[in-house]
């Protein structure tokens, strides 16, 4: 099966991103993994953690954290999207 992406060259910042998103998951492999969830709680999850993304960045403007935690933040949300989008596909 070929897909949209063959033959294409995948951006440096979506490479980047990806990996972020690798190490978010491996750091909670011991958690299982996602393919038994309910969707709707994975959504729940990712509700929760857009809150957790808005406060590492209010964080971040007031100097009070580094913006290695928006990053882990922001990978936390495309896991989780990635998650329910993987369910939707099966």
């Amino acid at each position: 099966m070929t897909s949209a992406l063959d033959g294409l060259d995948i951006r440096e910042p979506v490479r980047w991103f990806a990996r972020q998103m690798e190490l978010k998951l491996r750091e909670n492999d011991h958690k299982g993994g996602w393919l038994e969830c309910d969707v709707w709680w994975l959504f729940s999850r990712l509700y929760e953690e857009v809150a957790e993304l808005q406060e590492a960045m209010y964080e971040v403007a007031a100097g009070d954290a580094s913006r290695e935690k928006v990053i882990r933040e922001a990978a936390d949300i495309a896991n989780f999207a990635m998650m329910i989008a993987d369910l939707a596909r099966k």
